[in-house]
């Protein structure tokens, strides 16, 4: 039969071993698309005495790629691409710390992007689970196509937002191997709330240090105005990795990859705006007074708040607290675009270098890896 968007189901779950199938239970956020690919990646050999056409196709790595997007709702799944910190130490991926209160019904901050957390070999990884719901219901769990990804980590996620629409994900992912079922998508409780909006946001580029709980009004006079449109990523570098052997636990398959390596993190990041004075140009060039190219450029902590519920940095902290910030440290001004054209309003494009950053985000789930 033919089917649709609105019969697919995609939810995803932690792995505690890298590769192994975990419990299906939590909601990636309002899916848009989603996008799997599988490949036998067959070997072809020709042989003497032969003809021109091939004589055997052969089997050869199975490999399983793919991408989705979805607007963002919750951080729960941005752990999958930047590791947790616990908040007290920066070298173990264990969870958030108390934000508001000391107890199960209070609020918590997840902190994320440590350098050192996680380490290569224990980088988050999740079961992804795509259902195509296709019972007519006179054949019930016999035609449905559920497959389940595991072994799966991010390669790249990006965050970006325009004045048009909800802040949206893109996430590429690689997997380990799949499995297809016919039975029944799993249960998942979907979150109810709105996924964050343009209007929540503020952008700020300032020379201070900034943490999780420095204030907005702090930082008011280092707000960038006029941004109409922003881009950050985190690229992980993935490295898939075969050997001879053909497996060497019970969550290999023989022609699946047998590693996925986490090699060094890149990130990238863009501002749109509308021009409004040469201010952002001449940081382009290296220092506020710059009239040209400097061989020193000034950096700044670019950040990037958005906020659902509550005041960052306010006292005392709510157990309804809701926010997400985003600090690129050290950041500079990499690319600079100011096009002109008649009767459209100057456009500035800001592309940024970003060394490394911090993720904050407040909010009532206790733990990301359930």
């Amino acid at each position: 039969m033919v089917n649709t968007g609105y019969r697919q189901q995609l939810h995803w779950g932690n792995e505690t071993a890298y590769g192994s199938s975990a419990i299906i239970g939590q909601p990636i956020g309002l899916v848009q698309s989603v996008n799997p690919t599988e490949t036998n990646n067959f070997i072809k050999v020709r042989t003497l005495g032969g003809s021109r056409d091939y004589n055997n196709n052969i089997p050869g790595k199975f490999e399983v790629s793919g991408s989705f997007d979805y607007y963002l709702q919750h951080g729960a799944f941005l752990r999958q691409a930047i590791g947790e910190d616990t908040g007290t130490t920066t070298t173990v991926d264990s969870g958030p710390k108390y934000h508001s209160g000391a107890v199960v019904s209070s609020s918590y901050v997840h902190i994320m992007g440590s350098a050192a957390s996680p380490l290569a070999d224990s980088f988050p990884s999740f079961t992804l689970e795509l259902a195509d719901s296709e019972d007519t219901g006179l054949v019930a769990g016999t035609v449905n196509l559920k497959r389940k990804y595991t072994g799966c980590r991010v390669n790249n996620l990006a965050i970006s937002a325009n004045v048009d629409n909800p802040v949206s994900v893109t996430c590429d992912w690689i997997a380990q191997g799949v499995t297809m079922s016919s039975a029944a998508a799993t249960a998942v409780t979907e979150k109810t709330t709105d996924p964050y909006i343009f209007y929540q946001g503020a952008v700020y580029a300032t020379s201070g240090a900034v943490s999780k709980y420095t204030t907005q009004a702090s930082l008011y006079s280092s707000r960038i105005c006029e941004v109409n449109g922003f881009n950050f990523s985190v690229n992980n570098n993935l490295e898939p990795v075969w050997y001879i052997c053909g497996t060497s636990n019970a969550y290999q398959t023989k022609r699946g990859l047998k590693k996925l390596v986490v090699k060094g993190r890149d990130y990238d990041g863009s501002l749109n705006l509308h021009f409004a004075n040469k201010a952002q140009f001449q940081r382009f060039l290296g220092s506020a007074t710059a009239t040209t190219a400097q061989d020193t450029i000034t950096k700044f902590q670019v950040v990037l708040d958005l906020v659902r519920s509550g005041t960052i940095g306010s006292t005392p902290k709510a157990a309804t607290d809701d926010w997400i910030r985003i600090v690129m440290n050290n950041a500079a001004f990499d690319t600079e675009n100011i096009p002109a054209a008649p009767e459209d309003i100057v456009a500035q494009t800001i592309g940024l270098d970003i060394p490394s950053c911090k993720v904050y985000v407040v909010d009532s789930d206790l733990d990301y890896k359930k």
